[in-house]
């Protein structure tokens, strides 16, 4: 999130058009809020507030966006994905842009960015388009967080939950909140963290991978929903299944090979006592098996990062976008997953 932008909007210097997008849905709703109180106060949001559900059109967006205030300085239309809107629907909203109604707020979110098309890359010259990007560094972001809240949280805790957790905004700001919740007045540690969050999470990858290894469908399915519930990162959820494909097609090439057995937790990058476990697993599955499901997997990390130029797969990024990104990324993470289990013995 920009802060820059940030304090403008904050100072009541108010372009008419925001168009955001962002990878984290939580500075979305966040930046949206911000421009939302400042344009227009909550008693007057009854006639002044607007919001384009579906598929929304340039002559839609400019109709309401010309509607003049009531008893109030200023409206807003909120279009809540304008990357939805077809190309050629697009003249109305571009005419407007070089002459804005000045006591109309348009904020816009669009789920891609192509500046290639017109009303982009207007947008990007007019400075109109923002794109909200995750801190660089998260310490920072997650103690400001925790100020919000009312939390304390000692640094060891800070580092602990971005090791546990990693880059997911969204995740992050539940889990300040789930932590200040269980300490109470006391300071959160580290030890709060792996209790509250790290075995929850971990164990639930273990499940998943467990599962996996058994050909256990009815098991790996549930462990799929569990971390969808716990809102982990879909894209987190592949990159975790490709580290334990490749794990079983690495004992696949130590059994094969010369390897003195007490490089094999080195090789497999797991400790001693799991090995025995892992080489067990990958005897359900042929490396043939393994190559296909490393495929699938990749072809998953890219649909799930929106890829548009996928094509004859079930399940595309644009796919995944029209049934909405919490139940389309459960629905391709339940087909991957049993896909996999049914590669066993193949």
């Amino acid at each position: 999130m920009s802060d820059d932008l940030l304090e403008e909007i904050r100072g009541g210097d108010l372009d008419p058009v925001y168009v955001l997008h962002s990878e984290h849905p939580i500075l979305l709703e966040r930046m949206i809020s911000e421009i939302r109180d400042v344009a227009v106060p909550p008693a007057a949001r009854g006639f002044n507030y607007d919001v384009v559900e579906g598929k929304p059109t340039g002559a839609r967006i400019v109709a309401l966006a010309q509607t003049l205030p009531m008893m109030a300085q200023r409206r807003m239309v909120y279009v809540r994905d304008l990357g939805t809107m077809p190309a050629d629907e697009a003249e109305p909203l571009l005419a407007y842009l070089d002459k804005p109604n000045p006591s109309t707020v348009i904020v816009a979110v669009t789920s891609k960015v192509d500046k290639r098309i017109k009303l982009y890359a207007t947008l990007a010259k007019k400075k109109l388009l923002h794109e909200l990007t995750a801190p660089r560094q998260l310490p920072p972001w997650i103690k400001a967080e925790a100020q919000r809240l009312g939390v304390k949280i000692d640094m060891p805790a800070v580092a602990r939950l971005v090791d546990v957790v990693g880059s997911d905004l969204s995740r992050l700001a539940l889990a300040v909140e789930q932590l200040g919740l269980f300490a109470g007045k006391r300071a959160v540690t580290a030890d709060d963290v792996d209790e509250l969050i790290a075995d929850t999470r971990e164990r639930s990858v273990f499940e998943l991978t467990d599962a996996i290894g058994a050909v256990d469908r009815v098991r790996a399915l549930a462990a799929v929903d569990k971390l969808c519930d716990q809102r982990e990162s879909a894209v987190g959820v592949v990159v975790m299944l490709a580290r334990h494909v490749r794990q079983l097609a690495m004992a696949h090439t130590l059994r094969r090979s010369n390897v003195p057995r007490n490089e094999w937790p080195s090789r497999l990058g797991v400790p001693p006592f799991i090995v025995d476990k892992v080489m067990q697993q990958a005897r359900a599955f042929t490396p043939e098996a393994l190559a296909v499901a490393t495929q699938r997997l990749a072809m998953a990390d890219r649909a799930l990062k929106g890829d548009i130029t996928l094509v004859g797969t079930r399940y595309t990024g644009p796919q995944l976008k029209a049934l909405g990104r919490d139940l389309g990324e459960r629905i391709y993470l339940e087909h991957l997953v049993d896909g996999i289990v049914q590669l066993a013995g193949a």
